[in-house]
């Protein structure tokens, strides 16, 4: 059986409140604008509705963003993804008459919206699409019941009316302290956080900038008006400090596979990785440092944390990743570790019980249960032992935001400096 491998991700688009007009405006083409939507929606009138009564026995749904590389077309990003050519060429002409895709760049992203059998029996079906080309808006279409693709809005009857990418440049001095100042200048929550994390991650930067340093924060707010009233999102494109004379200038910039990043000018700087506590409502008996060990009584580096919950409480994984050991390891007792990418790993120890179906090499997600509390190995009660490594270097559990370094070189750097030039020519208008 020939089970296809999609990556499913969840996605959105986060409504908040509209706090001030963009001090500049960056018009969309009509056509791009009556399709500006954060979600791809599958109209039910393009649903089968025999399938659907048995899709978690015979069909996978799965949502997967594609971010486009030097030489990809759309092409060839829906023929590697196994759609019938037939389909293709209909999603292509649709799209044709909204967007001149010869203009897709390399960095711009795509997400597919597909259905496929679990049997290997029918081809996969595209379901919906939306692209995303770079300061464009977002153009989504989707399939019918008639065959044919269709712009989103028309089908799905979410008649938008407008929409529009605003770029707006706040600035402020610093009087209190910067999350107070920036909520002082009107800087929107969501754009505010992302600052403070960007600047509390840059070495150069004072960790409490000199009262009276000056601050500038430019953002981008993409608005949609239909019916139901206006959603919108807010997004920090960057943000400048200047503190005794210098300059500091941190960019949010979104890296080739889809991840958040606070990057200088020269193209280094910082990925934030967030990671889940592994347990609710626990609490830490134990931190990461220094400490006599319970057990031992001679003073040791711990090198993760505890927590402490009653004897079967679950245990949930930190992040999406895959389980490399699971069974008795030693003091740990009962282990699991799970490696997230190539950078970041979580440990847990002292279990229980594990999840039922859980063994190596099972792919698990941000929130599943692995396992239970217990008191296994070396341990004086009921509690979780968890570490998390980051290039194979045990670093602090309690920061649920781990955050990796970045260097880029090569043509991901010229990405960046494109994307810095593009941002630019924006805020210049």
């Amino acid at each position: 059986m020939n089970t296809p491998h999609f990556l499913v991700r969840s996605f959105g688009i986060l409504a908040r409140t509209f706090l001030a007009p963009a001090l500049i405006v960056l018009t969309i083409a009509p056509l791009a604008q009556a399709n500006t939507l954060g979600t791809l929606t599958v109209p039910s009138d393009s649903r089968d509705t025999n399938l659907d009564q048995n899709i978690h026995a015979t069909e996978v749904t799965a949502n997967r963003t594609i971010t486009f590389r030097s030489g990809d077309t759309l092409t060839s990003i829906l023929t590697r993804e196994g759609i019938a050519a037939d389909q293709r060429d209909a999603a292509l002409a649709t799209l044709g008459e909204l967007y001149d895709v010869a203009q897709i760049n390399p960095g711009d992203q795509v997400e597919l919206s597909m259905r496929a059998s679990l049997d290997g029996s029918e081809r996969t079906r595209l379901v919906a699409l939306q692209l995303r080309p770079a300061y464009k808006g977002n153009i989504a279409i989707v399939s019918g019941s008639d065959g044919a693709f269709h712009r989103q809005g028309a089908l799905a009857r979410h008649d938008v009316k407008a929409a529009s990418i605003g770029i707006t440049t706040r600035e402020g001095h610093i009087s209190s302290n910067l999350p107070h100042d920036l909520a002082a200048a009107k800087v929107p929550q969501s754009v505010a956080d992302d600052v403070v994390a960007a600047f509390a991650f840059d070495p150069e930067t004072p960790a409490n900038p000199s009262k009276g340093s000056k601050f500038t924060v430019v953002y981008e707010t993409t608005q949609t008006a239909n019916k139901y009233g206006l959603s919108h999102t807010d997004v920090m494109r960057f943000a400048e400090l200047k503190v005794n004379g210098a300059t500091h200038r941190i960019y949010r910039y979104e890296t080739k596979d889809g991840k958040v990043a606070f990057m200088e000018e020269t193209g280094e700087g910082v990925e934030p990785f967030v990671l889940e506590s592994p347990v609710h409502n626990a609490r830490i008996t134990s931190s990461f440092g220094w400490r006599i060990h319970p057990v031992l009584k001679v003073r040791k580096f711990h090198n993760g944390i505890d927590f402490a919950a009653a004897k079967g409480t679950p245990i949930y994984a930190a992040g999406d990743g895959v389980v490399t050991s699971i069974g008795w390891h030693g003091n740990y007792g009962r282990f699991i570790k799970i490696v997230h990418n190539d950078r970041v790993t979580t440990t847990y120890g002292h279990m229980s019980a594990y999840a039922r179906g859980l063994h190596r090499g099972s792919r698990v997600t941000k929130g599943q249960v692995i396992a239970y509390i217990g008191s296994s190995g070396l341990s004086t009660g009921n509690h979780l032992y968890f570490e998390v490594l980051v290039d194979n270097k045990h670093v602090d559990p309690a920061q649920r935001e781990v955050m990796l370094s970045l260097n880029l070189d090569g043509s991901s750097l010229v990405r960046f400096r494109t994307y810095v030039a593009r941002l630019g020519e924006a805020t210049s208008q």
